[in-house]
């Protein structure tokens, strides 16, 4: 039977992998901060040689961007230093590693879609962190998957769209309702 660690696996992303994942042919070893510190090498390395996963995701992060600008070294505590140590398991037991990070590594900058192979540009302190992640992943195994994602969004979180929607509730008395966009996100689909 195929192990798969979700770490982070309370969060939006984790939730719905388990919401899909069959238990009849995946064993699911999900972890999240009450249970293990990913920024903690050495408890890390101790759970992946005891539970040996095959593949894991890692679903955790700090993904606030006020939050990772007010305290950046939690930032890269959680988004770099947590995939490194994932990273460092992954090549222990030989496992695939699934490192969601985001689209905030580029600087928006671009007239034409972004690839795999262009260069990173963050002016954020989560696109650098997310950017470090990255990095730590493909310096320490050669098994990794890394997922640039923008906006996630889904029942049960933190979201954008989820916010729209919970002050669309509270003014629907009103005729407008007025969105900050403060953050724009790239689109993933072009056409020519």
């Amino acid at each position: 039977m195929l192990k798969v660690w979700i770490a982070g696996a309370n969060g939006q992303i984790g939730r719905a992998l388990n919401d899909v994942l069959d238990p009849m042919q995946i064993e699911t070893l999900n972890t999240d901060l009450d249970e293990l510190d990913i920024t903690d090498t050495d408890e890390v390395i101790n759970f992946g040689s005891i539970n040996r996963p095959d593949v894991i995701i890692n679903c955790t992060g700090i993904t606030d961007t006020d939050e990772c600008e007010k305290n950046p070294e939690h930032a890269y505590r959680v988004n770099a230093l947590g995939a490194r140590n994932l990273s460092i398991v992954a090549r222990k037991c030989g496992a695939k590693i699934v490192q969601l990070s985001t689209d905030d590594v580029f600087d928006g900058k671009s007239k034409k879609p972004y690839t795999e192979f262009d260069d990173t540009n963050p002016l954020t302190v989560y696109g650098r962190s997310k950017r470090a992640g990255e990095n730590y992943v493909k310096e320490f195994t050669h098994k990794h998957f890394i997922i640039r994602s923008n906006w996630v969004y889904g029942k049960g979180g933190h979201n954008f769209v989820n916010r729209v929607l919970e002050t669309a509730e509270k003014v629907r008395h009103f005729p407008l309702l007025l969105i900050s966009l403060d953050h724009r996100p790239v689109p993933r689909i072009w056409q020519e």
